[in-house]
């Protein structure tokens, strides 16, 4: 269908009332909005940084909304205008026509009109029937809302259905589904009807975490844009399943197996024993009854999606509402995908581009809005890397070597074929990683074509083999057997075929691709055969996923067994990707331990996070990138936006607290005068580490409450501490404040953090001890007392000598060269960028309101010599930062701030 873009300019309203800005406005957050509004309808890219505190969620949300709504009007009144301009014309041709002796040149002018009419009016009828279609849904959901009213018990509890029932058989629980003809290809008609479809402009909003989307929601909640918004929050299964029997399972991939699991067998027919097997014999098969999830229901998923759609809700709101309704919040969310106008998604349903495919979330002509994007390279790199370990590939051929044995003589010859495929992979891999098969135990760099020579699987179709794994779901059907088969049993099968398909040795290899080229033969004769006749003995069996209650009980008595198999198909889904974007866009990683060999991996490593990107870019309408500290932006237009450099802009917002609010220090030296030099040379310098102690005594004696010290390290915390503690100054801090460090394990954060909360509230105060990059560097809020002075130690650089790092530097070197001004190289403006990244999340955990104030005291003497590191500081740190030779005068100015806002809050509260 042919699209429609109005011609005529759009421009921003010029105050925060006409952005339904719910307070008065700073300027900043005025200009951000129109600024953005002019992004947006150019097509451009905008890159925003404005700190934390600055409301720039809000003003995200609301200029975006409002060129959305001022956009449709337009597009609707100039359709309108066209179509009538069209009609006059094509009108009066046909009279010019009617009296001109060239009659034949008018008829082509008034047949090209005709033809762009005939396209304007299928769009606006397409555009109408959209408009009904919603008019439909808002009615239905009102219905639903009353029904359920009607219907819903007193105590307004969570009614537990009866568990739907199914006949099952055992034996077929893990068997593959026989592979047919065609199963790629879409339909023709789903495809024509989807391009029939009319498709308004969508708004997807991306944030890191389901915390931060909620807190936007809430914020949308209380503008007047909420009253006629269609949105809808998107999650994963683990956050937005409601299946208690589900829930329990440990990890979202185990979640997501188990409930397809249960929709498998609520569409499955019962079958019936005594089928006969391949070789023609009885085969006696037990039954027993199985469980289909009670709240995949259509009816009620398509009433929960009519009813929520038009809600603004969150992610919480949703998992209530379909506990209220009985219906699956996750798979009624992906139905409302296509009618909403703005879609509340976590970075991995976008960045990736498989999993925003299975979602069914459509780029074209959208507007991207991505928030907290300080990381986004980072991001992208690490959803697109993937390691496997020597000992999963172990397990994975004993796995699937084990579960073909059990079922050798039931599959089908092309599911044989895939099964022989795997287990050739997972074993010419593993040789890669053995001590035999390596000719050094060194790290070491491949580019990806090189391990498809050297693992000697160049010549396999890897596209089709995980087309076959994500139809027949082998990996969650090889892990349920292997859950449910007895460990020795796994161990007695896998030798057994070794001789055929699982050893090292070069004659076993021969023998295994002689036998490949034979099934594969062996295929094609009998898909030939099969067209002219299907024996009623080779009639597919659907498999029957994992068992029921009683079964469940039986699993958990057993030891945990690891899926094995989906490592391994997430490792080559890495390389089929890769296949499309050009071997020298990412590299695979070998890595070897000495002491254990097992823990050997191979890791496929993204080095060109921009041309992910790119394909983004090129497919949305509009891009938009914004955080608090979105410094330095250069690594951004350098490496995603070099080709459209015409269609970015660029602002750098200041903070919304007035300068006095925050005092940011560079210091170079401590209170005897020793020089911080905290790098790698000097990480042992027992003089630098007493005159860093004497230095945060002094500030905890000037400080009032919380101060936070962000170290470059935990060995280097670890070695800070354990000096603390030996001079004896661990103790005089005590005296002073009450100590805590940040925790290495992820189920002490919350316990740390509120026994840190209660204390700097209080009169004496708190000192807590974190790690740049840790857990609590980025994300978390210490805010007023809990962060009256952030200090940072030293400059975070990464460890240079990393293979992965030094193979990302040499890329960036090699494919930017020149691109970067002054004497640094690409690779080194990465290595220095991934510092001050660091540094300046760190910087934004205080001062988070317009009434909040901090000091922020930078300890090294480099922040106060290098010109390029103060400048990839945020600008409202930036400009306020004084650099201070003697630890004296820093120290004169903290009491002084201190002071003063000391004597201003009195006068305030007076």
């Amino acid at each position: 269908m042919a699209s429609f873009k109005p011609e005529k300019q759009l421009h921003p309203p010029e105050k925060g009332s006409d952005f339904a800005f719910p307070f008065l406005p700073y300027d900043i957050q005025l200009d951000f909005m129109k600024t953005l509004y002019t992004v947006i309808h150019s097509g451009g890219i905008g890159i925003f940084e404005s700190p934390t505190g600055t409301g720039k969620s809000l003003s995200l949300t609301c200029g975006t909304l409002t060129w959305l709504k001022d956009y449709v009007r337009l597009m609707e009144a100039e359709l309108q205008e066209k179509i009538a301009r069209l009609r006059a014309e094509i009108a009066r041709l046909e009279k010019e026509n009617e009296s001109s002796s060239d009659w034949i040149s008018g008829q082509y002018n008034a047949i090209s009109q005709r033809k762009e009419l005939d396209e304007l009016n299928h769009f606006k009828q397409s555009f109408e029937e959209h408009q009904k279609h919603l008019l439909r849904m808002k009615d239905r959901a009102v219905l639903h809302k009353i029904r359920l009213e009607k219907i819903r018990p007193k105590d307004d509890t969570l009614r537990e259905d009866p568990l739907q029932q199914d006949v099952a058989i055992d034996e077929d629980e893990f068997l593959l589904p026989e592979e047919s003809e065609g199963s790629d290809e879409e339909p023709e008609t789903d495809r024509e009807k989807d391009e029939e479809r009319y498709r308004p402009v969508q708004v997807i909003f991306c944030s890191r975490t389901h915390s931060q989307l909620s807190q936007v929601v809430s914020e949308v909640k209380e503008t007047e844009h909420s009253k006629d918004l269609r949105l809808m929050s998107l999650a994963s299964r683990q956050s937005l399943c409601i299946n208690a029997d589900v829930r329990k399972l440990k990890s979202s991939t185990l979640i997501n197996e188990r409930c397809l699991e249960l929709l498998n067998k609520g569409g499955k027919s019962k079958a019936s024993a005594g089928d006969e097997g391949d070789d023609g014999r009885s085969v006696k098969k037990r039954r027993k009854l199985t469980q289909s999830c009670p709240y995949y229901n259509q009816r009620a998923i398509e009433g929960l999606k009519n009813g929520i759609l038009f809600e603004v809700p969150d992610i919480e709101d949703l998992v209530k509402a379909g506990k209220r309704e009985h219906a699956c919040p996750y798979y009624a969310s992906r139905a409302a995908i296509p009618d909403a106008q703005v879609l509340m998604v976590p970075y991995q349903l976008i960045l990736h581009r498989r999993t925003r495919q299975q979602s069914g979330i459509r780029l074209q002509d959208a507007i991207l809005i991505i928030d907290e994007a300080h990381n986004l390279l980072d991001t992208i790199s690490a959803i697109h890397s993937q390691e496997v370990r020597l000992e999963q590939l172990r397990l994975a051929k004993v796995h699937l070597s084990a579960y073909k044995a059990r079922y050798f003589s039931r599959f089908s010859t092309k599911n044989l074929l895939r099964i022989n495929q795997l287990i050739f992979i997972a074993t010419r891999l593993g040789k890669v990683l053995s001590p035999e098969g390596s000719s050094t135990n060194r790290s070491r760099m491949l580019e990806t074509q090189e391990l498809l020579l050297e693992a000697d699987i160049f010549n396999l179709n890897l596209s089709g083999i995980l087309s076959f794994c994500e139809r027949s779901r082998i990996a969650q059907k090889v892990h349920g057997f292997a859950q449910s088969a007895a460990p020795e049993l796994l161990e007695q099968n896998a030798p057994s075929i070794r001789s055929k398909v699982g050893t090292t040795s070069k004659g076993s290899t021969s023998e295994l691709k002689s036998l490949l080229k034979n099934l594969e033969e062996d295929y094609k004769n009998k898909s030939q055969k099969k067209k002219a006749v299907r024996p009623a003995s080779k009639q597919a069996v659907e498999p029957a996923p994992v068992s029921n209650q009683e079964n469940d009980q039986q699993l958990q008595s057993k030891p945990s067994v690891t899926n094995a198999i989906r490592p391994l198909i997430n490792f080559l889904e890495c390389l089929v990707e890769d296949a499309g974007g050009g071997s020298g866009d990412s590299r695979v990683m070998l890595s070897f331990d000495e002491k254990d060999p097992s823990q050997a991996s191979i890791k496929y490593l993204l080095l060109n996070p921009g041309g992910k990107f790119e394909d983004i870019v090129q497919s949305c309408r509009s891009v938009v990138l914004a955080g608090g500290t979105m410094q330095p932006t250069e690594e951004l237009t350098e490496q995603v936006f070099r080709n459209c450099r015409e269609r970015v802009t660029i602002k750098s917002y200041p903070h919304v607290v007035p300068k006095d609010a925050v005092l940011p220090i560079a210091l170079g030296r401590g209170p005897t005068g020793k020089e911080f030099l905290f790098n790698y040379n000097n990480k042992h310098n027992v003089e630098m580490l007493d005159e860093l102690q004497s230095t945060l005594l002094n500030i905890g004696q000037v400080v009032p409450h919380g101060v936070v010290v962000f170290f470059s390290s935990y060995d280097f915390l670890d070695l800070f501490t354990r000096k603390l503690e030996e001079s004896g100054n661990w103790a005089r801090l005590e005296e002073r404040k009450k100590v805590f460090r940040e925790p290495k394990t992820s189920g002490q954060v919350e316990k740390i953090l509120s026994e840190y909360g209660r204390a700097a509230r209080s009169a004496t105060g708190a000192i807590l001890f974190s790690v740049v990059g840790g857990k609590l560097s980025e994300g978390l809020n210490f805010s007023d007392q809990l962060g009256r002075c952030v200090v940072v130690v030293g400059l975070p650089y990464p460890n240079r000598t990393s293979p992965e790092l030094c193979e990302r530097m040499r890329y960036l070197d090699r494919s930017l060269a020149g691109a970067t001004s002054g004497a640094s190289s690409a690779g080194n403006e990465y290595y220095e960028n991934l510092c001050m990244k660091a540094v300046n999340q760190c910087i934004g955990r205080a001062v988070r309101h317009i009434r909040d104030y901090a000091a922020v005291i930078l300890l090294d003497t480099r922040y106060c010599t290098g010109e390029r590191i103060r400048r990839k500081l945020p600008l409202w740190i930036a400009e306020r930062m004084e650099c201070t030779e003697r630890y004296g005068q820093a120290h004169g100015k903290l009491v002084k701030f201190f002071r003063d806002h000391k004597a201003k809050h009195v006068e305030e509260t007076q």
